[in-house]
């Protein structure tokens, strides 16, 4: 894998990668909850910042990243914790 993206620039891509799912969720699937919405949100980040984890292993963690108000923060920093 490359290099591994800043805090910063993780965090806006899958803050980036949350409107563009609540789009897709609204007007694709006409408002039904996308139960493989991870593999979407890696797909952006990954196509956004370039191959710096697998498809399959960035997913895993963002479902595994913390629940929390600022989600795409908490996941950016448990993503860059997991690929050092």
């Amino acid at each position: 894998m490359t290099n591994i993206p800043s805090k910063a620039n993780l965090e806006q891509a899958l803050s980036d990668a949350g409107s563009a799912h609540h789009d897709y969720e609204q007007n694709v699937l006409d408002g039904v909850y996308d139960e493989l919405w991870s593999g979407f949100y890696a797909a952006f980040a990954l196509g956004r910042l370039g191959d710096f984890a697998t498809a399959s292993d960035l997913a895993r963690w963002l479902e595994a990243a913390p629940a929390d108000d600022d989600w795409a923060g908490a996941a950016a920093v448990f993503t860059i914790g997991q690929l050092s």
